[in-house]
Formats: structure tokens, C-alpha cells, sequence
């Protein structure tokens, strides 16, 4: 039983939806922010909440983003005496799967804290955690030029992972102000108790490039186990930045934390201005104060929030309510087994496997990455009996299998499907058209059927009424779709009067042809092909005018 509490309604996204749109932009070059005997000490900790049917310790549901204020919350969730903790089973199958893709050490027995501090949006006055005695440890991302995110190879690194805990998230708070000149709290706990797992990485980083290659790699290996969606834009992904600098061999300098970075663009541009910052102050024969820091998204700097003499007392304590967290070899065993390819193993089989650039293949994985919207999309649902990929590299096997060469699925599906979806305002993910659709069209190419261009338009018109041709049984309808409205490949024969038609309206760039001048002749294959709409193919056409001309 649910508790529906009447309190306004806010919108809980934090920014628009990203696109995807096709092939991304080339890193660039990072400059210098240092002297070269300089460098910044890096360690990111990250807050994923956890892809489960469930909250960590109640059977609530999580919210969604169209949820009602205060209606995903159970009496415990809300801090109501007399309720107890109960680990639920989902959450923890979903932090197993983040520490075996993190490649982690998974403890057979691990413990719960209590984290005391008193804010409004914590109800028990106190959150769950395992600060002693974590479920995960010594884990490893690998960042690498091949992953498309960084200027070159000597940035590569492989980062240690230290820790991974099971907590709770908090609830929200939200500010308003009344018709009477007032400002309230409104409070939100649909949030509150939510699986998150809190991942903390090895200072071993030292720009704010590798920094947001990590954060990316992070992402993309939690969304390929199922563990996070990781749409840093909704709140489900969130770093903290811990950064300081020092003269290279020395001991590391003091730091500071930048707290809640929802976004990897923002938080490589709160490490550039921080390391700037802190830089500065030593060489002007000032000290860095050890403090938390937030970020200014509007002027691109970072803010004192409470320094080191401020920060909270949390008195850790062992939770009483909550037993041993004991995780079985066999139960590691068997999500092992069952997770799917990760990042790393399916950029080398598909460079192996189909001979694909290393520059296709990261298109192809990346894709998704900067896309934070995910769910089903209504016009699935349309044609029920295809199969949907909402995973490019996916799509792309499925053209593969469908018998398009490997190229040109690769071509298709990083290069023309999304400059459609991204004209359609449409995610990859919520691509309405299944492989069989594309396959079709390239089959229909090979076999001159329809030219290229007419397959484009035809791909252009299927995303922007998100629907396709199909028969009342269900079956493709593409080949009648054509034959209907006459967007067939032009052949020799049908040439002939365009042609003539052509050399009839330009009698002067006829003459030029005629004396030799090749390149005018690219002019009236212009108004060839203007005039069959792009149903002609243009050698065959430049050929069919080259011999009307001839004879003119």
C-alpha cells in the first residue's frame, strides 16, 4: 500500500532529451591547462541507481518520470516508526551485474552502515550504506584511444576501481514560491530508497579528458549489463569530481570535491576550470582550501560550498536492522554466465568478424552512448510481428544476417537511418522501422529496382510517419509500395525522351558538349535527373544523354 500524498506537481526532467544523430564529432585536441612539470590528481565517485523492479529495502516500485509526487513510496520509505528495512533480491541482482561488468571482487559477506545526517529529504534522519564493508572491490575500466573518446593513445589508462556499496537514495526537494510572496518546500519522496550503487575510482586520472572518457565507459558497461540506463540527465547517473593539483613526484596536493555533475560535457568543464583555479592560487603563493565545491553551469566556474572544518559528522554506525549481505559463488557464477558481450570483446569481434574501419565501429557503438532516453516506443506496437533493435550495433547484425553486405549496413545504419531519425526528432532507440524494412530497401538497390535515391526518400518518408508499408496479413508491402506509385528505376528505353527533351531546352550547352566541352555536360545530366526525380541512375543517364547528344 501506497501513500498518495497531495503535493504539487513538478517536472522531474533536468534537461531535453538527447538526440542521436548519426556520426559524432571528432575529439579535440586537449590544451595544456598545466606547465608540463604540473599535473591534476583525478578520482571519480559515481551514483548509479540500480535497474530493479524494486527499492533497496522496500517492494515499492521506482518512480518514473511521469510519476505523481508521493506516489512510489512505502510507509519505510517514508520514514514511518515501527517500519523495517527488507533487502530486496532485484536490487541486489543489479549490483552483481555492475561489479562483474566492473570486473570486480565480489565478497561472500558484506555489511550495512548507518550514515547519520539531518535533511528534509532524508525522513529516517539517517541513510543506509556500506562505508566498512563493501559488497565489491578491485575492479578495473579500461579507457582507450579505439573507444573513440580520447585525442590519442598515450591517454590511455586502465583505472582501478576501489569500491563499489549498495545505499539509499534520498528524496527531493523542490523550491516554490506562493501567490503571497512566499517560498515553501515541496517535498518528493518517490526517490527515497532506491537502489544506487556508489562507485568510487582510483585517483589515477589526470585531465578532464580522461575523466569524461571513464564516466562514458562507465555508462556504456552498466547499460550493457542491464545494472543502470545511466541518463545522467534524469538524475540516474551522478558524479562527484575529486581534484587536486601538484608539481609531478611530489605527494598529492589538497583537494577538492565538486559535488552532483549531471552531465559528462559539465563535469570536464568543472575539472578545466577547478584545476585552472587551483593552479592559480599556488602559483600566486596561496593555498588550496580542502572544501566541497558545486558547479556553475550558466558561467562555466566552480563555488565554495562548506569547507573542511564545516563538513558534517556522520557518525557511521553498523545497522542494526539489516543482516549480512552473503552473496554465493554460485549465484556469481550464474550472472556471469548470463551477461552479454561487453564493450571491449564486441569492438574486437566486429572489427574481426566484418572488417569494419575502427572509426565505423565506434560510430556504431556510440551511437547509443550520448542518448540518455530510453523506454518503448508507441509506434512499436504498430507492426508487432518485426523484430525491433533499439541497440545499433544490434540493428546493424540483424542487416548482416538479413543478407546486406557488411558495409553497406554499416552505412545505413550509422549514416543514413540517422539523419532521419535525427530530422524526426527520434532517438535511435525509438527508431520505428525493424532491419526488415532497411534490408528490403538495400535489396531492392542491388537489384535495380529503385535507385539509392529513391530508397533515401522512401527511408525519409517510413521515420517521419513512423510506419511502413505492409499487407493485411502483415507482410512487407515495399515492392507494391513502389510499383503503386510508380518509383521504379528508370531504364534505358524511358531515358531517351528525357534526354531528348533536355537536349531540345538547352541548345547552347548541346553546341558546348558537341565541341568537346565534357564538363557542361554534368549540367544537363543535372536536368536529367531533376526531371525523373531521382529515379534514374546516373551513369546509366549520363550514357542515354551522351548519345542523344551525339545525334543532335
Amino acid at each position: 500500500m501506497w501513500l498518495r500524498w497531495g503535493v504539487a506537481r513538478q517536472a522531474l526532467h533536468t534537461s531535453s532529451r538527447v538526440l542521436a544523430k548519426g556520426k559524432p564529432k571528432a575529439v579535440a585536441k586537449v590544451s595544456a591547462l598545466l606547465p608540463k612539470d604540473w599535473e591534476a590528481v583525478i578520482g571519480i565517485e559515481c551514483h548509479a541507481q540500480l535497474l530493479a523492479s524494486t527499492k533497496l529495502f522496500s517492494a515499492a516500485p521506482p518512480p518514473t518520470l511521469d510519476a505523481e509526487p508521493n506516489t512510489c513510496v512505502a510507509p519505510y520509505d517514508a520514514g514511518f516508526p515501527g517500519t523495517l528495512p527488507s533487502l530486496q533480491p532485484a536490487a541486489v541482482t543489479a549490483a552483481l551485474k555492475a561489479a562483474l561488468a566492473l570486473q570486480c571482487r565480489i565478497v561472500p559477506m558484506s555489511l550495512f552502515d548507518r550514515k547519520h545526517y539531518f535533511y528534509a529529504d532524508l525522513p529516517c534522519g539517517y541513510q543506509i550504506t556500506q562505508k566498512r564493508q563493501p559488497y565489491a572491490h578491485s575492479g578495473l575500466v579500461s579507457i582507450s584511444y579505439e573507444d573513440g573518446y580520447l585525442a590519442s593513445q598515450d591517454a590511455a589508462l586502465d583505472v582501478p576501481i576501489e569500491q563499489l556499496q549498495l545505499e539509499q537514495d534520498t528524496g527531493k526537494s523542490m523550491y516554490a514560491a506562493t501567490d503571497s510572496g512566499h517560498h515553501i518546500s515541496l517535498l518528493d519522496y518517490n526517490r527515497a530508497g532506491v537502489a544506487l550503487v556508489e562507485i568510487v575510482s582510483a585517483p589515477v586520472l589526470r585531465t578532464s579528458e580522461q575523466a569524461g572518457a571513464y564516466v562514458r565507459k562507465l555508462r556504456q558497461l552498466l547499460r550493457c549489463v542491464g545494472a543502470s540506463d545511466g541518463n545522467m540527465n534524469e538524475g540516474s547517473l551522478r558524479c562527484d569530481a575529486n581534484v587536486s593539483v601538484r608539481r609531478k613526484g611530489e605527494s598529492f596536493g589538497t583537494r577538492c570535491e565538486i559535488k552532483n555533475l549531471n552531465s559528462v560535457k559539465f563535469m570536464m568543464h568543472a575539472l578545466d576550470y577547478e584545476i585552472q583555479r587551483q593552479y592559480d592560487l599556488l602559483a600566486n603563493g596561496q593555498s588550496v582550501v580542502q572544501e566541497t565545491r558545486g558547479f556553475d553551469e550558466a558561467s562555466g566556474t566552480t563555488y565554495a560550498m562548506r569547507d573542511k572544518e564545516a563538513s558534517l559528522d556522520y557518525r557511521f554506525m553498523p545497522e542494526p536492522n539489516v543482516g549480512p549481505l552473503r552473496i554465493t559463488e554460485e549465484r556469481i557464477e550464474a550472472l556471469r554466465m548470463a551477461l552479454p558481450e561487453l564493450p571491449d570483446a564486441r569492438h574486437a569481434r566486429l572489427r574481426e568478424q566484418y572488417g569494419l574501419s575502427m572509426r565505423d565501429i565506434n560510430v556504431l557503438m556510440r551511437l547509443n552512448a550520448e542518448d540518455d532516453s530510453t523506454g518503448p516506443s508507441d509506434q512499436v506496437a504498430q507492426h508487432a510481428a518485426y523484430a525491433y533493435f533499439p541497440n545499433a550495433v544490434d540493428y546493424f547484425e540483424a542487416l548482416v544476417r538479413l543478407g546486406c553486405a557488411p558495409q553497406v549496413a554499416a552505412n545505413w545504419t550509422i549514416h543514413l537511418l540517422p539523419k532521419h531519425l535525427g530530422a524526426a526528432n527520434l532517438p535511435f532507440c525509438l527508431n520505428p522501422l525493424p532491419p526488415a524494412v532497411v534490408a528490403e530497401l538495400v535489396h531492392m538497390i542491388d537489384e535495380e529496382l529503385i535507385t539509392p535515391s529513391t530508397a533515401q526518400s522512401l527511408l525519409r518518408d517510413f521515420v517521419q510517419a513512423r510506419t511502413f508499408p505492409t499487407t493485411p496479413a502483415g507482410e512487407l508491402a515495399l515492392r507494391s509500395h513502389v510499383r503503386e506509385n510508380a518509383l521504379h528505376r528508370l531504364q534505358h528505353a524511358e531515358l531517351a525522351p528525357l534526354c531528348t527533351e533536355v537536349v531540345t531546352r538547352f541548345p547552347e550547352e548541346v553546341s558546348a558538349v558537341q565541341k568537346g566541352k565534357e564538363k557542361v555536360l554534368m549540367r544537363l545530366v543535372g536536368e536529367a535527373m531533376r526531371l525523373t526525380h531521382g529515379r534514374a541512375d546516373p551513369a546509366q543517364l549520363t550514357e542515354a544523354l551522351r548519345e542523344v547528344v551525339a545525334k543532335a
